[in-house]
């Protein structure tokens, strides 16, 4: 059994890869898929169904065993190995349709796809937990409103890649074409309507321009990020100081790794409850750790932020040269130093204390508005004393005789409060 499932990992993620690669396939492609290592095809054949050495295990058998932990190409080997093992020994055929409610077949899929990713670098790579919530919110869907806005969807794709090849042809090197397609996006694509009923001129696709991205939108502005280090060289702590709080700019964050949190800072947080997860490598973090293909989720209440960072694995860095040109050297700088981020950094929305802080320097560079703000005195004088004493104040000193109607009848007082009213006997 096992025989034949390492010949037919190889035919599927060795042979055939090779034969599409060979065939020049891949020639323009970003990222040329790289087929899977015969030595890690080869361990197939040693997968220990039984008591044995707990690496030899598939991931689903071992003692430390997490719904959340990412497998590695060996790890997906050994459990697509032990998935046929458990075929060729059970009584119970396999289900003839796809059930996420089956652990063989989750196992399975997941290993399959995870080794899939592998070979073609497709991020983020999932755990079997993530795997099953995916595959139970799959809806198949033939010639339904779904595929026609999918369709939709390729057309404005087609149109998003025709801005960008007129930028580039009016450019002409001189820089100018990043503001030429930034500019063309919001004239050639539109916000298609797919409606239940038909318009006037008997159309169901009602298209709009597109609106402005909004900022405190956590799509619009462009909340995942990628991070390339080395996950078994860095520590939380290092991750903490040099990353999130010096190149992200967060003040207060939540660290959170498969959904749980491992680090959190803030006014009502005991700093002694995460303390013990900083000096941990991030392979080694609660929750499976951090490693090739992990998303990190970080947040920040106190300056409304959060940002998903896609995490890379890369242990061999590498250099420019100073004495030849075009010549590359291993990287001899700290390991703190050795990273990449790559994608638009998320900006802290204004907070409430900016917004006043803003009010009260307006308000200094403007004291006269202040002035005009202040509450009229009005004096009022007893009936009793001669009309000639009658008059009028206000705050700034200025007398004014009282209001009188056209006729000569005195005008009616208006309704003051007693606290702001001043009588003269």
């Amino acid at each position: 059994v096992l025989s034949k499932a390492h010949d037919s990992l190889t035919a599927l993620f060795v042979t055939e890869i090779e034969k599409q690669i060979g065939m020049d396939r891949y020639k323009t492609a970003e990222k040329v898929p790289v087929p899977v290592s015969l030595d890690d095809l080869a361990k197939c054949t040693t997968t220990i169904t039984g008591e044995g050495e707990d690496h030899l295990l598939p991931p689903t058998e071992r003692k430390d065993y997490a719904p959340t932990q990412i497998w590695s190409p060996s790890d997906c080997i050994q459990e697509l190995a032990s998935c046929f093992l458990d075929v060729a020994t059970s009584t119970n055929q396999p289900l003839p349709e796809f059930d996420k409610d089956d652990d063989m077949a989750m196992r399975f899929v997941t290993a399959a796809s995870n080794l899939r990713s592998y070979v073609f670098q497709i991020d983020p790579i999932q755990s079997l937990y993530s795997a099953k919530g995916i595959a139970g919110n799959i809806i198949p869907a033939i010639a339904t409103t779904n595929a026609i806005v999918a369709g939709l969807q390729v057309l404005q794709c087609f149109h998003i890649l025709k801005a960008q090849l007129s930028a580039s042809s009016k450019s002409d090197g001189n820089g100018d074409g990043a503001v030429d397609e930034t500019s063309n996006l919001k004239k050639t694509c539109r916000y298609t309507y797919c409606l239940r009923d038909k318009t006037r001129k008997g159309y169901y696709l009602q298209p709009t321009t597109l609106p402005d991205p909004n900022p405190n939108c956590f799509v619009c502005r462009n909340a995942i990020i990628s991070l390339t280090l080395n996950t078994q060289e860095w520590t939380l702590d290092m991750l903490l100081a040099r990353v999130i709080k010096k190149e992200l700019g967060f003040q207060e964050p939540t660290i959170l790794v498969g959904g749980d949190i491992v680090y959190e800072e803030g006014e009502d947080i005991d700093p002694s409850e995460y303390a013990i997860n900083l000096p941990k490598k991030l392979v080694n973090l609660p929750s499976g750790g951090v490693a090739h293909g992990s998303v990190i989720r970080i947040e920040d209440y106190s300056q409304d932020l959060e940002v998903d960072v896609n995490v890379s694995h890369k242990d061999v860095w590498m250099m420019k040269a100073d004495d030849v040109i075009g010549k590359e050297k291993v990287d001899d700088r700290e390991e703190i130093d050795k990273f990449e981020i790559g994608g638009k950094k998320p900006v802290a929305a204004a907070t409430a204390a900016d917004s006043s802080d803003g009010a009260k320097d307006n308000a200094a560079q403007d004291p006269a508005a202040e002035e005009d703000d202040d509450d009229d005195i009005e004096i009022i004088v007893d009936d009793d004393t001669p009309a000639k004493d009658t008059a009028a104040a206000s705050s700034n000193g200025k007398k004014r005789k009282p209001d009188t109607e056209e006729d000569g009848n005195k005008a009616k007082k208006a309704k003051v409060d007693t606290e702001d009213v001043i009588e003269i006997e």
